[in-house]
């Protein structure tokens, strides 16, 4: 007995809500509520930050930068082969990690796509904005213009660039004694505030609660950017 009542409680339960479907999916229709089939819930793109692209894009640059001689020397040795330049571009594509690598791929891709050579060199150099590419782009132009010889010119690059490298690295040894002293000029305040925070709290509230107080605060602000990006200019040197 007590099963066939709650069937039929059920049944009656049933019977309300489908009665009740229509008016109150009518009244939510005039209230302006939309229902979730009609308008689907958005969805959320989220994007990295430009400071994190930034950052990114410079370490593929630097990379590139380091694959460079490696990826020279497999181009002359393809062209000294008897490979055409375009061949010898696809070959170091698929021998080389990435990201030079995938850079030659999309060269050897856009060319068997119906793109010139030239055409592809662009967009590389577009692509990566480096001296050393510039400089590599430049003179496979000028190679393929004037008809000379492929591989006596790529040995000369690879020399080029491996020199580069070499007096890059001598100019990072011998500025790193000013690096060392930008960062240590940039911390020091903070540091020393935090240490005079902790052993005299007094002595430092009036600098966090007072006007005067902030006004000195950003003073040593701006003061400390200067002195760290005068630093940062004068360490900085592009060979």
């Amino acid at each position: 007995m007590a099963v066939l009542l709650a069937l039929l409680t059920g049944v009656a339960a049933a019977g309300a809500v489908f009665a009740l479907a229509g008016p109150v999916t009518s009244r939510i229709a005039r209230l302006g509520i939309a229902s979730p089939r009609a308008h689907p819930v958005p969805v959320v793109r989220l994007r990295a930050p430009a400071w994190l692209d930034r950052l990114l894009a410079a370490r593929r640059l630097e990379r590139v930068r380091a694959q460079l001689p490696e990826g020279l020397t497999g181009l002359s040795t393809s062209v000294r082969a008897g490979l055409s330049l375009p061949q010898a571009i696809q070959s170091a594509g698929t021998q080389m990690a990435d990201p030079l690598g995938a850079e030659f791929r999309t060269m050897g891709a856009a060319t068997a796509l119906g793109a010139t050579l030239e055409q592809a060199l662009d967009a590389f150099e577009a692509r990566t904005p480096l001296p050393e590419v510039r400089l590599l782009v430049a003179a496979l132009k000028l190679a393929r213009t004037t008809g000379g010889s492929l591989a006596p010119l790529l040995d000369r690059l690879t020399a080029t660039v491996r020199e580069r490298e070499k007096l890059r690295g001598q100019v990072a040894v011998l500025t790193a004694q000013g690096r060392l002293s930008g960062w240590v000029v940039g911390s020091m305040p903070v540091v020393l505030l935090g240490v005079m925070g902790l052993v005299d709290p007094a002595f430092v509230r009036p600098l966090l609660v007072t006007p005067v107080g902030w006004a000195l605060l950003a003073a040593a602000v701006v003061l400390e950017g200067l002195g760290i990006f005068m630093i940062r200019a004068i360490v900085r040197v592009e060979p």
